[in-house]
């Protein structure tokens, strides 16, 4: 399995034009901003993967980890990006699918 090492100029800026909605939403709630927080986490997990997938033999194991990982973060960005809510239930099912925590004050 091989990583491009130049990015998708289509898929670059459909994440720019995610983020500019994500910063540009007006009013968070407290839940939004847990969401974001989490999703934050979920990528900082992501990336640490990612860099001992570069440093090491990457195996499908790790490759699937990331893709999951990369699946969760995605899933929380764009409905935030689309000021979709999010249900607490299946947030928890999308974060335990990826092997993340999800935050103890998370609502249910």
């Amino acid at each position: 399995m091989t990583m491009q090492a130049q990015p998708n100029q289509d898929e670059e800026q459909k994440f720019r034009s995610m983020l500019d909605k994500l910063l540009d939403f007006p009013r968070w709630t407290s839940k939004q901003q847990l969401e974001l927080e989490m999703a934050r986490d979920a990528a900082n997990t992501m990336l640490h993967a990612a860099e001992s997938m570069r440093h090491g033999a990457p195996d499908t194991l790790a490759a699937l980890r990331v893709l999951r990982l990369a699946k969760a973060v995605d899933y929380v960005l764009t409905a935030l990006a689309a000021q979709r809510d999010i249900r607490p239930a299946t947030l928890r099912a999308v974060f335990n699918l990826a092997g993340l925590p999800v935050d103890p004050a998370y609502g249910r």
